[in-house]
């Protein structure tokens, strides 16, 4: 009788699982493709075009290294001086 029970349980958690699923995502390869042309169609003089590429990826690399840097040099003057 255990055993059955159990049986009943997983095929509803098994169910379960399944009516959640949906073959399309929330951001779909369609979307991307339009969210990726408005961005490269943006003006580039207008605030929300110079907002945008200053958020982008390839600008943020350069930020990314110079901050770490920046931190890196902080931890070791300070961990310098605790040492003295």
């Amino acid at each position: 009788m255990k055993s059955r029970k159990t049986n009943d349980m997983e095929d509803k958690t098994v169910h379960a699982k399944r009516s959640h699923f949906t073959t399309k995502g929330l951001l779909n390869s369609d979307y991307k493709r339009t969210v990726k042309s408005n961005f490269k169609r943006a003006s580039k003089k207008s605030l929300f075009g110079i907002k945008q590429r200053a958020k982008s990826p390839k600008m943020c690399n350069t930020s990314h290294a110079t901050s770490m840097v920046l931190k890196v040099s902080v931890f070791a003057s300070v961990a310098l001086v605790a040492c003295v």
